[in-house]
């Protein structure tokens, strides 16, 4: 049954949708597009500047290989020699000529990785329809159609050998979900939780809503993403920002969903939350300030503060 065509959610204003976002997450992401472009064109000006420079080792080059095949016949000494002189000189490789390389072949590549990650979590995964996982299902087009998207995202459920996890990502013209099973059973098993399992699907869902999850937001960052503290720290703003969309969406804190995450399955639900928060605002200090840092999600301490908060913006540092 396709619960879209049975009831008529209301459809969250785009105005209440960017309220969500964290307020730092746009101001990040376009520092790490102009980083990207400066890297990218850097490169390019690098490798125009030594264009000669690159022509004249082709020729080399090609001469070296030249008289590389026309010592094989010749002595061994003499083959040697020539086959040193041709491995020398491929050492020699100009490095802007390799930089640029690299770019090209990373953008190329790109998206066959994805398609080629796709294809493993597809054919290893079992896909959530209106009959293997009914209740996923409705929940995902519940909140396709409160989010407004045109159509609701496929969504898979792996196993994940004890891994709590779930993710959105994409191929070119795709975006899909990936539901770690072991972080299901929190709906199917003791617990019979599906609140917590809604702001799980509503977190990732998020992603895609703010088009985290899209090719050419992704495209636009790739090299910058590859800067260490810089890139956690906006993928910090984008986790904050999909909890608060989360929060608004399942109509749950999602307190206990990172309870689940933090003490497992099948402990998280005699975590006493008063006190966790109450303990979490001492959790403080240089080196969980470095870890933080480093971190590409908001430590969980920080992460549950922010959610207790139901409004605002998470601390990033």
């Amino acid at each position: 049954m396709d619960k879209k065509n049975d009831v008529n959610y209301v459809v969250m204003d785009q105005q209440e949708i960017n309220k969500c976002r964290h307020k730092a997450e746009k101001r990040w992401y376009r520092r790490l597009v102009v980083l990207n472009f400066i890297f990218v064109i850097g490169i390019l000006v690098w490798f125009m500047t030594e264009t000669n420079q690159n022509k004249d080792y082709f020729v080399e080059l090609k001469d070296t290989a030249m008289t590389c095949f026309n010592t094989i016949d010749q002595t061994t000494e003499t083959s040697e020699s020539a086959t040193k002189k041709l491995q020398d000189k491929v050492d020699e490789f100009p490095d802007s000529l390799m930089m640029a390389s690299v770019i090209v072949g990373l953008m190329i590549a790109f998206p066959f990785i994805l398609n080629y990650m796709y294809a493993q979590f597809r054919s290893m995964s079992v896909r959530i329809t209106e009959k293997n996982f009914p209740e996923i299902y409705e929940i995902v087009e519940e909140y396709t159609q409160k989010l407004g998207l045109k159509e609701a995202p496929a969504i898979y459920l792996v196993q994940g050998n004890g891994i709590l996890n779930a993710f959105a990502t994409c191929i070119p013209f795709k975006q899909y979900i990936e539901l770690y099973a072991d972080l299901v059973e929190v709906a199917y098993r003791e617990h019979h939780d599906m609140e917590s399992l809604r702001f799980i699907i509503a977190h990732e869902i998020s992603h895609i809503r703010y088009s985290h999850a899209k090719l050419h937001y992704n495209y636009l960052i790739l090299f910058a993403n590859m800067i260490p503290i810089l890139s956690k720290i906006a993928s910090r703003t984008r986790e904050y920002s999909c909890d608060r969309l989360a929060q608004k969406l399942s109509g749950s804190d999602g307190i206990e969903a990172m309870m689940a995450l933090t003490a497992g399955i099948h402990l998280y639900k005699n975590v006493d939350k008063a006190d966790y928060i109450e303990n979490a605002k001492k959790v403080k200090g240089f080196f969980v300030w470095c870890y933080n840092l480093g971190a590409s999600h908001p430590v969980t301490s920080k992460r549950v503060l922010a959610l207790e908060m139901k409004e605002g913006s998470g601390k990033l540092y």
